[in-house]
């Protein structure tokens, strides 16, 4: 039998399967690379997350944008979100060629194609977006090609991704899904951002609270919805104004850091004392202070509180005394007056700047009081001294209450009673 050398062997693939499976080939490792690609752009995406140290929005999102830009040839990216206090869509993150992206009114959404991909909860693909486009819309994006992602958290849509490509059909369904999963990474980013915004704001309203009330007060402040807010309400409180005896005279023999550093020290002593008692550090006087027990938390002891509190403030004194003579600072002695009655409390100053306080005649009397009181001295009068009768052996270091003559004060018609606090 003969053998012909030029005869084709029939297991070998012909011309045409070699270009069908190199082209086969080809398709499978694009769609690898595009999958490593993605996977790259997921995990940067995640990572910023985590090694970023800070969820501040314009840092976090603008890194997250970038990061998408240098994986995909896109013309413009946008990140907007949707603002309910300013009715608006805004931007929070964009790059491309376009500028400045100016924010959306509610009232124009339902007109354009985010709108549509946000009320929809569905993503939206122009592939030709000339012909689909608003002119503000047109000036908004640049290219050809559109693709509007909702941002969904929790079954809601809170904002929107745009991305923009130059040229048409731009878009097909597998970078669709995958700019979906993207959305999702950045919800998550948003979520963790607006979380870190609000404890942000919580602990700077917790420090602000803190410099007046106890750690127990400001909690409850805290957690009470609508508590923090201009205006006030009528309460029934104790008031305490104490203030250093011969400070003013003391000073001027110091030099003006060492008066400082003893006030700080003083205050420092002092303020810890009202707020393990749960009172309300209303406002320091210069070398005095104004205590409230019974605002912005009410208690049915509050006068027990406070003059438990006064007492514990002279006797404390003693030891700040001993304790700093060996610096060589003077003795201080303060006088104190207490006073209980209908006042007006709550928050005085602007939205960004509160200060809480309390308004009313008892205050006055309670400032009155104090001017008169002798060194180491608790003047109270006769509505603290009824409100406390019951209640005297709970008041720590308390001997007794030794009436006074009556005692004519200053924006009072007539005299009040007053009644020396014995411990």
């Amino acid at each position: 039998m003969s053998f012909n050398a030029t005869q084709t062997d029939p297991s070998s693939p012909t011309k045409v399967e070699m270009d069908l499976f190199r082209r086969q080939y080809l398709k499978v490792r694009e769609n690898y690379e595009n999958k490593i690609q993605e996977l790259s752009i997921i995990k940067e995406l995640v990572d910023t997350l985590r090694l970023t140290g800070t969820y501040e929005k314009n840092i976090l999102f603008n890194e997250q944008i970038k990061i998408i830009k240098k994986y995909a040839p896109l013309e413009q990216i946008v990140l907007m979100l949707l603002n309910d206090d300013l009715q608006q869509l805004e931007p929070v993150a964009w790059d491309g060629n376009k500028g400045q992206i100016q924010p959306l009114n509610y009232n124009l959404l339902n007109e354009s194609i985010l709108g549509k991909a946000i009320n929809q909860k569905h993503p939206v693909v122009i592939n030709d977006k000339n012909e689909f486009l608003s002119p503000e819309e047109q000036h908004m994006f640049g290219g050809l090609s559109l693709l509007c992602i909702p941002v969904m958290h929790n079954k809601d849509a809170i904002g929107v991704l745009c991305l923009v490509h130059r040229t048409k059909n731009a878009f097909d369904q597998n970078q669709v899904n995958f700019y979906s999963l993207v959305a999702d990474q950045l919800a998550t980013a948003i979520v963790l951002s607006r979380f870190y915004a609000k404890m942000i704001k919580e602990e700077g309203k917790r420090f602000l609270l803190s410099r007046f009330f106890s750690k127990t007060v400001s909690d409850k402040i805290l957690g009470s919805q609508g508590l923090l807010r201009l205006g006030g309400e009528r309460k029934r409180a104790t008031i305490v104004f104490a203030d250093l005896h011969g400070f003013t005279s003391l000073s001027e023999k110091l030099d003006e850091e060492e008066v400082v550093e003893i006030l700080n020290a003083f205050f420092s002593y002092m303020t810890p004392i009202i707020f393990k008692n749960e009172g309300t550090l209303d406002k320091l006087l210069g070398d005095g202070m104004m205590a409230i027990f019974g605002a912005p938390i009410s208690h049915a002891d509050d006068p027990v509180r406070a003059l438990r509190t006064v007492i514990e403030m002279i006797k404390g004194l003693h030891t700040f005394n001993e304790k700093n003579r060996a610096k060589g600072w003077p003795d201080l002695k303060i006088g104190i007056g207490v006073n209980t009655g209908n006042v007006v409390a709550g928050y005085i100053g602007s939205e960004d700047h509160l200060n809480y306080t309390v308004i009313g005649d008892a205050v006055n009397v309670a400032s009155r009081l104090q001017s008169i009181s002798q060194q180491n001295e608790i003047l109270i009068t006769k509505a603290v001294k009824e409100a406390i009768e019951d209640r005297l052996s709970d008041i720590s270091g308390l001997k007794g209450l030794t009436p006074l003559p009556a005692q004519k004060v200053k924006g009072k018609q007539e005299a009040i009673d007053v009644y020396r606090v014995e411990f």
